[in-house]
C-alpha cells in the first residue's frame, strides 16, 4: 500500500511538471509569435510608407514642373476645371482614387507609342502591399489593388500638415471634418476609426499609413491613432469657405 502511494504521488508530481512545463513553452511560443507578427506589420507599414513618399516626390516634382509653364497642380478635384488645353488632367474630375491613379499612369496608352504617364517613377506597384494585391496582367487598374484614399481639392496655400495620401483602411470622415471646419485641441483625443470600413487591408486594426502635404511620412499603431498625432498637436483654421471642400478619394 505505502509503495502504490508513493507512485500515486509521483504521477500526480510529474503530470503538474509537464503541465508547468507545457504551459511556460506554450507562453513562450506565444512571445515568439508575438514578435514576428509585430515585426512583419512593422515591415509592411515601412514598405508602405516608402511607396506612398514615392507617389507623392512624383506628384510634387510634376508639380514643380508645372508651375514653370503657369500648368496648375495635378493633384485630383472633385469639380470641373477650365483648362485651355485639350486632355489636361487639371481639367478632369475624379471620383475615385483608383481613377486618378490610372489616369496618372496614362493606363488607356500603355503598350502604344502614345503611352505618356503625367508623372515620372510611377507604376500599379506603389499601390499595393500589406494584403492588397498588385495588379497583374494587362486591364484596367482595380479597387482591390489599390491601398490608397487620396485628398481631392488641395491648393498650393493649404496646410502642409493636411495627410494627402492615407492607407485605405482608415474612415476618413472625422479627418474631412477636421481639415474643411477646423481643429482645435479640444478635438486632440478624438480617436481615428480604423479597420471598420469596407476595406480591412492594409493593417486592419492594427495600423494606418499616411504622407502628408508637405512631405512628411508617418506611421502609427491603433493606440496612437488620435487628432493630436494626426496633426502633430496643431490647431487649424477653418479651411476657406470659397474654396471647393477637401474630400478624401477612395479607391
Amino acid at each position: 500500500m505505502k509503495s502504490n502511494k508513493a507512485g500515486n504521488i509521483k504521477g500526480r508530481t510529474f503530470d503538474i511538471y509537464f503541465i508547468v512545463v507545457a504551459f511556460i513553452l506554450l507562453q513562450f511560443a506565444c512571445c515568439i509569435y508575438d514578435d514576428v507578427s509585430r515585426a512583419m506589420i512593422y515591415a509592411e507599414m515601412n514598405a508602405a510608407a516608402t511607396r506612398g513618399r514615392d507617389i507623392h516626390v512624383s506628384i510634387t516634382n510634376a508639380n514643380e514642373k508645372r508651375k514653370v509653364s503657369l500648368l496648375p497642380p495635378i493633384w485630383p478635384k472633385t469639380r470641373l476645371v477650365s483648362t485651355n488645353i485639350p486632355d489636361e488632367i487639371s481639367g478632369k474630375v475624379f471620383k475615385t482614387s483608383t481613377e486618378y491613379f490610372a489616369t496618372l499612369y496614362d493606363e488607356e496608352h500603355v503598350g502604344t507609342q502614345t503611352w505618356k504617364p503625367w508623372i515620372q517613377n510611377f507604376d500599379y506597384s506603389k499601390l499595393a502591399g500589406a494584403g492588397v494585391p498588385a495588379k497583374e496582367g494587362k486591364g484596367k487598374l482595380l479597387a482591390k489593388n489599390n491601398m490608397w484614399l487620396i485628398a481631392a481639392n488641395i491648393t498650393e496655400e493649404d496646410s502642409d500638415l493636411i495627410p494627402v495620401l492615407i492607407t485605405r483602411n482608415v474612415d476618413v470622415k472625422a479627418i474631412e471634418h477636421a481639415i474643411n471646419c477646423g481643429i482645435t485641441s479640444t478635438n486632440f483625443d478624438t480617436k481615428i476609426d480604423i479597420g471598420n470600413g469596407d476595406y480591412k487591408t492594409p493593417f486592419g486594426k492594427k495600423a494606418i499609413v499616411l504622407v502628408r502635404k508637405g512631405g512628411g511620412v508617418h506611421k502609427y499603431t491603433q493606440k496612437y491613432s488620435t487628432m493630436r498625432v494626426l496633426f502633430n498637436g496643431q490647431e487649424l483654421p477653418p479651411r476657406d469657405p470659397s474654396k471647393q471642400p477637401i474630400v478624401y478619394l477612395l479607391p
